[in-house]
């Protein structure tokens, strides 16, 4: 099996990153675990071959954010693909944004964006968008785990960033961030955001800037941690090493339970096994080989995804 993480440039989609690495590999199973935009930037994690059963789990991961959040304006994508669709005259303060951040660790579902990947009747929401179609998006569970303001600024500004004892922060000797080009000279805040898997950060732009009485939309976004991978473990997709893969079991958050040569077998068999286990856990044979995804209920395991030699 083999993972690896790459930075995400700007403008490229994830599905273009996927086609390089499928090219450069030669096969066609490369899968990914968390779509970023087009103008977003940051960690993807990318599975390939046996590795891509293991999508489900890494997608689950929580994610962290850097995210550049404009006030006075909204566009169609809620990102600064634009055009401006509406404007307000309403720009908070920074105290205000920083007052309306603790509001959203309570909130636990959100409306997707029209131009998103969520599908209504078997069609993907940014094609009806695009068609001029309008599709009701029912709001979808999320978590918000941490949200903190890094920076108040008068427009767009790419600073730089850097990993610290408590996430990635603002650094003026951190590694640069590529922005896309500003939209107009509007409000800016840079807040770090730690969300629960199928949290949509243009979302959360849109909202903060409705409950603070204005427009909102994205003007820039860095993905600096999936799961307990960082950006610092992120390969250059244009320089990119096949030979600098991400353990598996190091890229699980999920605690793991290490088996012996009989329980191994018996797990690649389908059998559950009795281990006071809760919750999601990776099943580890000899040789540290990982042998399964199990999901516990405190008295036994059910087994979820078993990995074959």
């Amino acid at each position: 099996m083999a993972l690896f993480a790459v930075n995400k440039p700007l403008g490229r989609t994830s599905h273009d990153v996927v086609d390089m690495v499928r090219k450069l590999l030669g096969t066609r199973r490369v899968g990914h675990t968390g779509t970023l935009d087009p103008l977003a930037t940051g960690v993807l994690i990318l599975a390939t071959d046996a590795s891509t059963k293991l999508v489900p789990f890494l997608s689950a991961e929580d994610k962290e954010y850097i995210a550049w959040v404009s006030f006075g304006a909204t566009t169609e994508t809620l990102d600064a693909e634009g055009p401006i669709v509406e404007e307000s005259a309403r720009r908070p303060s920074q105290r205000e944004v920083e007052a309306a951040l603790p509001g959203f660790l309570s909130v636990v579902e959100q409306r997707p964006p029209a131009y998103s990947a969520v599908k209504v009747g078997g069609v993907k929401a940014y094609e009806a968008a695009r068609k001029g179609q309008a599709i009701e998006l029912e709001p979808r569970p999320v978590r918000y785990h941490e949200l903190q303001l890094l920076a108040y600024d008068p427009t767009p500004i790419p600073h730089r960033i850097a990993p610290s004892a408590s996430g990635w922060k603002l650094s003026e000797r951190g590694r640069p961030v590529e922005l896309p080009k500003p939209l107009g000279a509007y409000p800016t805040a840079v807040i770090r955001l730690v969300v629960g898997p199928g949290t949509y950060v243009r979302s959360f732009a849109r909202d903060l800037g409705e409950q603070l009485g204005s427009k909102a939309f994205l003007s820039g976004l860095v993905r600096t941690r999936v799961g307990k991978i960082g950006l610092g473990q992120a390969q250059e997709i244009e320089h990119l090493d096949v030979r600098k893969t991400l353990d598996e079991l190091e890229a699980l958050s999920c605690p793991s339970v290490e088996l012996s040569h009989a329980e191994a077998k018996r797990v690649m068999e389908g059998v559950p096994l009795p281990i006071p286990a809760r919750g999601l856990v990776a099943l580890v044979g000899p040789k540290r080989r990982l042998v399964a995804m199990a999901e516990g209920d405190g008295f036994k395991l059910r087994i979820r995804r078993v990995f074959k030699e």
